[in-house]
């Protein structure tokens, strides 16, 4: 059996077999095949994206920070990772005036890669902070894990995937394969 980790495991990992099949995994989620050697990173400012800038800065991109509104529709590739709440985040991407920007990016189809919190506020809302809408990119709601069927919450190790359905992102990852989880909300 193989292990695998996704783009929220640390972007350092020593020599053994399992962290370079993680390292070549991680390097096929964050290259974007795009002509551009650049990657523009939406970081709110909650939580830490250091090692989502060393995975990006060791494929060869250079980084350019979106600093105001106009930054997210410039983008050729955008990477949004997310850690935290998901009503701060929101709060914070009202204040810097970039759900507009953010929503239209994705709905033209431009590449773009949500780690995360990053990718749960695409959904329409969340049960956390009180059922706080969302940007309303794809149906649905996220919501916590049930506790009351006695597993722990939150879900935190290593564990297969069930795929239901076929995804570009998990081509190279065999039913066989672990993958690193850490997440209270599905």
């Amino acid at each position: 059996m193989r292990s695998v980790g996704l783009a929220s495991e640390p972007a350092c990992c020593s020599t053994s077999s399992t962290c370079r099949a993680a390292k070549s995994f991680r390097q096929r989620c964050i290259a974007v095949k795009a002509a551009g050697k650049e990657v523009t990173l939406l970081d709110y400012g909650a939580g830490n994206v250091r090692s989502v800038r060393n995975a990006i800065k060791k494929l060869g991109y250079s980084i350019k920070d979106v600093e105001r509104p106009s930054d997210i529709a410039a983008a050729d590739k955008l990477v949004f990772p997310g850690v935290g709440s998901f009503g701060q985040a929101m709060d914070v991407l009202k204040e810097k005036q970039y759900i507009q920007p953010l929503t239209e990016y994705i709905q033209e189809g431009n590449p773009f890669f949500g780690i995360c919190l990053g990718l749960q506020l695409l959904f329409e809302g969340s049960d956390e902070s009180g059922g706080r809408e969302g940007l309303g990119i794809i149906r649905g709601k996220v919501g916590q894990f049930d506790t009351a069927r006695g597993l722990p919450v939150p879900h935190i190790g290593w564990n297969t995937l069930e795929q239901l359905n076929s995804s570009d992102l998990l081509s190279g990852v065999a039913t066989s394969d672990r993958v690193y989880f850490v997440h209270s909300y599905r």
